[in-house]
């Protein structure tokens, strides 16, 4: 299963292969990381404050309302990267609800479990791939986003009780298998982070004996002894003198040194590799996976087939020549490294030819056999009687390598390929080595050696240069190389400069280096290809983000979606796109991305392909704003190339999931859309706002339609830039900026106006009126209202008649003295949206019936609107909607005396606006519950409740409402203390709990 949540390091996504360690802001993912530690088990909310904030930090006042507000952000990122874990925040405290196999230190431990129970086997090799692959889940220091005392605790206890008992199981695998050298190695740097670590030490003694360096491992111990004895660590000491006395003073007991083999006399020895080069970054664990697939359990070369694969860049030829010069001597014949041109432009090499060049390296006359087959047994044989390593580099498929695999089947092969050999794994199922981007620190390392000391002086430009390659070692090589060549040039410019696509693509092709560049090597990958997935591959460089469908690139393509499937297949295999989790997603690293761009622009058909691709997405927005607002009607379109539909959501659900998951495509087509596309530029953001809005993603609805308003301007038409200017100032009144709403309303109405769109110019004026009202200017945005509803009338559209009458409705009770007209418009209202059906819309006017008639005491009937509001629920599943409800229930129930339950549904408003980012609705919650607290004579409660609902209203510019409850705290404060007014029955000893609330500090609605 894959691991879904990392804390052996920062806290991190790891979905699909990415690590994502900014997916949310520092707190929420502190409180994850906290409760990641103890997984399906509820965590008292005192105990998540301990692990969360430190002593100098003032913890939370009210520790259930802000653990609500992070569980709410964490559901949301949850959602969006389809995480299968659940998080609560009740009185009890906090519950993470996820499978531990997606939890990466949990994921440590089944690995270890799996890598000892090998070990007991007697497979030290199987044993050792299992344990390196456990601590290559290691980041960082662990939980390293927590300072607290308990992550201290914890870090602490996990590095002692695993940690250090797997790296010690590592060093003692290699050892059993006859890897001191490496063992060695990790001991160095291992000793670094543990310099008293006694089990490190004992068995740095031990490799260094086994590794043939006794004077090391005698000074060693001389070092590490007096150390102990200066620390007061006698026994440690004691212990580590009865290893010495064991492995270095007695020769009875002396572990057996294995000498390095030398070939008989006469014995011809090979050596056929590239140079050497001096490190490679980041590669430590790889380069042990492959000393741990060539070997045996007593060291020695393993005769067998393992398969090295990366994608073009990655370093796979590096990784594998690096290795052979340090494997080298484990093999007394010799170590040949072949180049069989799969991926190049000179011929491929063929078996024939292959076995010709060993038999010619082994010094023996080739044109004495003439025959093929004379020639292979004849190489067999001479190789039947040696201890070889033969490395095949550069292969495009199992055909040009199968008919070596029997001649070589007496020394250790190693397949190095761009390409996924399926037929190979299913015939012979070699361990497969997969060579991936290296980790950021890794590229900053590689590039700051490389480029010198300035590098160290210029730390932004290399972390962008970092961030420009993408951890593509050839990348990283080449822009190492112009900087250090450049050093006239400051690294930030150059950085700058390579944002070019074709300057950083053509990198390399200069000086003594033709043919080296970043397009070359992407190059010998795509040209192998057929037609078609020539095709697919350019394509998705038309794709405006690097994650796409089966079913987008299907649409851009012509072919059907199955063809299609299988070209992306194929690419898949080729290592130029990858295929995460999702059977039906796929991913291309940003520089392939960038190439398969500049393949795109030669596609004779490119604006055609790219119209089709974008119009797929038009279409799957249209299906799921149909699905969600099915009232109402869709700007007028040209038609769309004609293809056979057929709609792929099918609930409300489906389609908010689809826009939330394609939110980062869809504002990507959007831009791309920009003066190529314009009518898609405008028609995409119009109706995703519907659910921007509702996930409270207001600056992506802001960008949106910024730019739908230019895209509809430089198209000329008249009806989507006043549509687009009036949703635009919808979403910024909702934010708060009236100013700007104002603005774009009255550019919409001078629009609308003069060029006699009636139905526009109605719907402007009703939200130039709902500006003055959210503004607290209840009389101007009334009178506008009235003006305008008999021309909402004359239209005889329902909907646009129902919210005329409505919102005139709202702006008389604001105003006050006209409750009775209100509750006629209301009705009114309710009785023409029945006739449409529009669940959210009917909901909301039950709602505002419902409010008015608790506040005039007429509760019965409230009651009969809240009850029908109610019904509704299942069938609007709009957060703000139902969150209103809530509200008006805890008021309804309050007024009825059962003020149980007026606090359940006053927290359910409160829990509702958390999840949907509406501090508006939310302060509407704290203001009811502030009552509800002070009519029980809790004043200081109710004190800071109403701090907090004026803070929210204020800060979404309602300062008309703001300024009602800072004058209704200013009279309590006048009052002085409070006497709880008494209750009938059980309600003069109700116990009141404190609320469970908090202000919103992000987005707002």
């Amino acid at each position: 299963m894959e691991i879904a949540f990392g804390i052996l390091g920062q806290t991190a996504m790891l979905m699909h292969g990415n690590v994502d360690v900014n997916w949310a802001g520092p707190r929420p993912r502190q409180v994850l990381t906290a409760l990641l530690t103890a997984p399906n088990r509820r965590m008292p909310l005192d105990v998540v404050v301990d692990w969360v904030w430190e002593e100098h930090e003032n913890p939370p006042l009210n520790a259930h309302s802000t653990l609500h507000q992070y569980a709410a952000r964490l559901r949301q990122a949850f959602h969006e990267k389809s995480v299968p874990a659940q998080v609560s925040v009740g009185k009890a405290g906090c519950l993470l609800e996820i499978d531990p196999a997606l939890i990466d230190h949990f994921g440590f431990r089944t690995t270890m479990d799996k890598a000892v129970r090998f070990r007991r086997a007697g497979e030290h090799d199987r044993a050792l791939i299992e344990a390196l692959a456990a601590v290559r889940l290691w980041r960082d220091d662990a939980l390293s986003d927590l300072r607290t005392e308990r992550a201290e605790g914890w870090r602490t206890s996990w590095i002692r009780g695993e940690w250090i008992p797997a790296n010690a199981f590592v060093v003692a695998e290699q050892l059993a298998i006859g890897q001191a050298e490496a063992a060695v190695r990790r001991l160095a740097e291992l000793e670094q982070a543990h310099p008293m670590e006694l089990s490190f030490a004992k068995l740095k003694i031990r490799a260094l004996a086994e590794a043939d360096q006794p004077a090391e491992a005698a000074d060693f111990f001389r070092a590490a002894y007096a150390r102990y004895r200066e620390a007061g660590e006698t026994r440690a000491a004691e212990q580590l003198r009865a290893v010495n006395e064991e492995v270095l003073i007695r020769p009875d007991r002396m572990i057996p040194r294995r000498k390095q083999p030398t070939p008989d006399s006469g014995e011809h020895v090979i050596r056929h590799l590239p140079p050497d080069i001096d490190d490679v970054a980041g590669r430590t664990d790889l380069l042990a996976m492959l000393d741990a697939c060539t070997t045996d359990t007593a060291g020695a070369p393993r005769r067998a087939v393992v398969v090295v694969n990366g994608g073009p860049g990655v370093g796979k030829t590096t990784l594998v020549a690096k290795w052979a010069h340090r494997a080298e001597r484990r093999y007394r014949h010799g170590a040949v490294m072949l180049d069989l041109r799969g991926d190049s432009q000179a011929a491929r090499a063929d078996a024939g030819e292959i076995i010709d060049t060993l038999l010619s390296l082994l010094d023996f006359p080739v044109d004495q056999v003439v025959n093929p087959i004379a020639r292979a047994a004849k190489l067999s044989a001479l190789l039947a009687r040696r201890s070889m390593l033969v490395i095949l580099d550069n292969v495009r498929s199992t055909d040009q390598v199968a008919p070596l695999l029997g001649v070589l089947s007496s020394c250790t092969v190693l397949i190095v390929s761009r390409w996924r050999l399926k037929s190979l794994s299913a015939k012979l199922t070699p361990p497969v080595i997969e060579v991936g981007p290296l980790e950021d620190r890794y590229s900053s390392s590689l590039l700051t050696r490389r480029i010198g000391p300035r590098a160290r002086d210029e730390a932004e430009g290399v972390e962008e240069l970092v961030r420009l390659c993408r951890g593509n070692p050839l990348a990283l090589t080449l822009v190492a190389e112009r900087a250090s060549s450049r050093a006239g040039t400051r690294i930030g410019t150059l950085a700058h400069q390579l944002r070019t696509a074709d300057m950083l693509l053509d990198l390399g092709d200069e000086g003594d280096w033709p043919g080296t560049s970043l397009r070359s090597a992407f190059t010998l990958s795509y040209q192998v290809l057929r037609p078609a997935e020539r095709r697919v591959f350019a394509l998705i460089g038309l794709h405006p983000s690097a994650e796409v469908t089966g079913d987008a690139i299907a649409a851009a393509d012509g072919r059907p979606a199955p063809e299609v499937r299988r070209s992306l297949d194929v690419l898949v295999a080729a290592h130029l796109i990858e295929q995460p989790a999702d059977l039906d997603r796929y991913r291309v690293h940003d520089l392939l991305h960038l190439y398969a761009a500049t393949l795109a622009a030669q596609l004779s058909d490119v604006d055609l392909a790219r119209r089709k691709m974008f119009e797929f997405y038009l279409r799957m927005v249209i299906d799921a704003y149909r699905l969600q607002v099915p009232h109402k009607s869709l700007l007028d379109l040209p038609p769309m190339v004609p293809t056979e539909w057929t709609p792929r959501l099918r609930t409300v659900a489906e389609a908010r999931q689809w826009v939330l998951r394609e939110r980062t495509t869809l504002m990507g087509v959007i831009a791309a859309s920009e003066g190529v596309l314009n009518t898609i530029a405008y028609a995409i953001p119009a109706m995703t706002t519907e659910f921007f809005q509702l996930q409270g993603r207001f600056p992506d609805a802001v960008e949106g339609l910024t730019i739908a308003v230019r895209a509809a301007t430089a198209q000329g038409d008249v009806g989507a830039l006043a549509s687009c200017l009036n949703d635009l100032a919808v979403v910024h009144m909702l934010i708060g900026a009236e100013d700007a709403a104002e603005r774009c309303l009255l550019r919409a109405l001078e629009l609308v106006d003069a060029h006699g769109i009636a139905i526009g110019g109605v719907t402007v004026r009703l939200n130039l009126a709902r500006v003055h009202l959210h503004a607290g200017r209840a009389a101007e945005a009334a009178a506008m209202y009235r003006k305008t509803l008999p021309s909402a009338r004359a239209l005889g559209v329902p909907l646009v008649c129902a919210s005329a009458e409505h919102r005139l409705a709202d702006a008389l009770v604001e105003m006050g003295g006209h409750d009775e007209e209100a509750l006629g418009l209301y009705r009114e209202a309710l009785r023409r949206r029945r006739g449409v059906g529009d669940a959210t819309e009917l909901l909301w006017t039950h709602i505002a019936l419902g409010e008015l008639l608790v506040r005039l005491g007429r509760l019965s009937e409230a009651s009969a609107e809240c009850a029908a509001g109610s019904a509704l629920v299942e069938a609007s599943q709009d957060l703000p909607t139902v969150m209103k409800l809530n509200t008006v229930l805890a008021q309804l129930r309050h007024a009825e005396g059962d003020d149980r339950a007026a606090l359940r549904h006053a927290h359910r408003a409160v829990d509702l606006a958390n999840r949907s980012q509406h501090a508006t609705g939310q302060a509407r919650a704290l203001s009811v519950l502030a009552t509800i607290v002070c009519d029980h004579g809790n004043p200081d409660a109710a004190r800071k409740l109403w701090r907090d609902a004026a803070e929210l209203f204020r800060g979404r510019a309602r300062t008309a409402k703001a300024d009602a409850i800072e004058a209704l705290l200013a009279e309590l404060d006048a009052r002085g203390p409070l006497v709880p007014a008494t209750r009938e029955g059980e309600g003069d000893t109700m116990a009141m709990p404190s609320p469970h609330l908090r202000i919103l500090r992000g987005d707002r609605a």
